[in-house]
């Protein structure tokens, strides 16, 4: 399911919009793949909250299918711009989540979004499985950065005693378990069907539970019970670096395991400073943190890996637009030098 003919990993990039202004600058600063956004839309998108705010409710409703027609021209726009649409979100319900009536409907109209998908051509499926965000932990440090940079950090004291929220009620990670396992039992045969790889992102923040709530993915045996549970090349990880190097592993290491058994379906490349494992770090510029990025990028080539690299969680910069394309035009030059340092390197 990789890209016919590449034979190397992507430059990628989520999309907020599909406004020519945008799709244009990602494809001049070298963008090669997207993902698109939860529905066609061309006026460019509001900026996001440089700190999310906390989830205070149930994880939302299941978010209806694609209409077929309005995701190929979804597609054709993309690719118009010289870009290649290959990944979308896939929503996960709070019923699925939580276990809650109304969960078949929901996995049924999961499934649909997946063959709808597939027969647009779109590769990978990204998804989460949170039931409840530990998004409170996070906190900015402006000015606080490199040059004056805004930061974001992470404290998991600054949420660790608030109580469970009565709406979405206590879950323990076992219970999160058994309903990604039956999750997946579901979906996976039709994402094999469709020729769609499905991604999970790992639990970010990674604390082990939050406000009663057990978060399923946040280890590294979790991720590789993840790949095994539903053993499939339509089953795959939605790699973080930062997310590893936050929970204290070797992002290089996992990416061998995991690139050289075909399960990474998408990355997010980031670069943390951990002060505490797993409950305090600092989010930082690709060459400040603490995990070594170039090993990371060399560790994907080696392994074969030629799906896509998004950078995503960067500080903001001065003078920036209210889209941060200054940063991101930082971050994918990074990588883009990183890929071209690493494919000029002798094999090992």
């Amino acid at each position: 399911m990789a890209v016919s003919g590449t034979g190397r990993l992507r430059i990628g990039k989520g999309l907020g919009d599909l406004s020519a202004a945008t799709l244009r600058f990602y494809r001049q600063i070298g963008v090669e793949e997207v993902g698109l956004p939860g529905r066609f839309v061309t006026e460019p998108a509001a900026s996001r909250p440089h700190v999310p705010p906390p989830q205070n409710g149930p994880p939302g409703p299941q978010r209806a299918p694609w209409d077929p027609d309005e995701l190929r021209r979804a597609c054709e726009r993309v690719r118009q711009f010289d870009l290649l649409p290959s990944s979308l979100g896939l929503s996960v319900s709070g019923n699925i989540l939580l276990g809650r009536p109304g969960r078949e409907a929901d996995v049924a109209q999961a499934c649909e979004a997946i063959r709808v998908a597939g027969a647009a051509g779109i590769r990978t499926m990204t998804y989460t499985f949170t039931g409840l965000r530990a998004s409170a932990g996070y906190y900015a440090r402006n000015g606080e950065g490199r040059g004056g940079a805004d930061l974001r950090a992470f404290d998991a004291d600054r949420g660790r005693d608030l109580p469970p929220i009565e709406s979405v009620g206590r879950h323990t990670k076992g219970e999160m378990w058994e309903r990604l396992t039956r999750f997946l039992e579901d979906v996976v045969p039709v994402a094999e069907a469709a020729g769609v790889r499905l991604a999970l992102h790992p639990n970010d923040p990674p604390v082990p539970e939050f406000r009663g709530v057990g978060q399923a993915v946040t280890t590294l045996e979790d991720m590789k019970r993840l790949v095994a549970v539903v053993d499939s090349p339509a089953n795959t990880l939605f790699l973080d670096t930062g997310v590893l190097t936050e929970i204290g592993e070797s992002a290089p290491e996992a990416i061998c395991y995991f690139g050289r058994r075909d399960r990474i379906g998408a990355v997010h490349f980031r670069n943390v400073r951990v002060d505490v494992p797993i409950y305090r770090y600092l989010e930082t510029f690709l060459d400040e943190g603490d995990c070594d990025m170039a090993a990371c990028m060399r560790a994907f080539h080696e392994a074969g890996y030629t799906g896509w690299v998004d950078p995503d969680h960067i500080p903001g910069i001065s003078g920036d637009t209210v889209d941060t394309h200054i940063g991101w035009a930082f971050a994918i030059g990074q990588i883009i030098a990183l890929r071209g340092a690493v494919e000029r390197e002798p094999r090992r």
